[in-house]
């Protein structure tokens, strides 16, 4: 499976209507095409920073929706003040769900830059070390890790029930994230929290 990850920022106290804008008409379009296999949508209320990953059965499928995708949502979220900052076409490296997605809960987002001939090697560590660590917390509901080889960039999402389960969850996985990140580069990873405003993943999907 491959996913899009896309950066945006807009004005926080539009968060809500700019929730009602994607739903009603970004998403429609976004799963109409072919190849979708789910969409997550987060947002932090208090910056308005957002971020975006659709995900797809194929690297074509998520290249031929970009072409159909993008024009529109430019199109509905810019003259809303919202743009977009940032995109990766990714690979799924990682997609372990504990519990079925659900909108409501908390993702933990940690991005990380480094040499793309090391990624093997930090995709292995994060699935031996950081879903195990993961899944024994209370509260954790996912752990999925996408990666740019290109860029040389990874994006982990571990998904919590409430923002207080992903506070709690730190002390246990923050020397896990340190390891990895200091064996793929020099930079120090990039860690963010948001709120899950939407998200359907097929079951299909899941029970791979």
């Amino acid at each position: 499976m491959h996913g899009r990850v896309i950066r945006m920022k807009g004005d926080p106290a539009r968060t809500d209507e700019d929730l009602k804008l994607w739903t009603q008409n970004i998403l429609p379009l976004i799963k109409s095409q072919k190849g979708f296999a789910g969409v997550s949508l987060m947002g932090n209320r208090k910056t308005g920073d957002g971020l975006s990953v659709a995900y797809w059965e194929t690297e074509q499928d998520m290249k031929a929706a970009r072409a159909k995708v993008r024009p529109e949502a430019d199109k509905v979220m810019q003259p809303a003040g919202r743009s977009i900052t940032e995109e990766n076409e990714c690979e799924v490296a990682v997609q372990e769900r504990f519990k079925p997605a659900k909108s409501g809960t908390w993702v933990r987002v940690t991005t990380i830059e480094g040499d793309p001939a090391r990624v093997n090697e930090a995709i292995a560590d994060y699935k031996a070390k950081a879903v195990p660590t993961v899944q024994k917390q209370p509260g954790a509901r996912a752990a999925i890790l996408l990666v740019d080889r290109k860029a040389g960039k990874s994006f982990s999402g571990t998904i919590w029930d409430t923002e207080k389960d992903l506070q709690n969850s730190e002390a246990a996985v923050a020397g896990i994230r340190k390891d990895i990140a200091g064996k793929v580069g020099p930079g120090a990873p990039k860690v963010e929290a948001f709120e899950v405003l939407y998200t359907e993943i097929p079951a299909a999907v899941v029970t791979r």
